[in-house]
């Protein structure tokens, strides 16, 4: 979960986290073609609120240790 920020692309988070592709689909995210948008805009694009869609993603990763 390391260096995880609002800044950090779709793409980049499911090459370092593949098990998030639901969490992310869940909230509405475009996790294919929108992939190389931050976590920042593809949340605005999704009608979420950014911080908590990082913070529910980093809640996700804690939990599945």
């Amino acid at each position: 979960m390391e260096g995880l920020t609002l800044r950090t692309t779709v793409n980049e988070i499911l090459r370092r986290y593949p098990e998030a592709v639901e969490l992310l689909t869940g909230l509405g995210l475009d996790t294919c073609c929108g992939g190389a948008e931050p976590l920042e805009e593809a949340a605005k694009a999704a009608g979420q609120e950014p911080e908590a869609g990082l913070r529910a993603l980093e809640a996700f990763l804690e939990g599945r240790t």
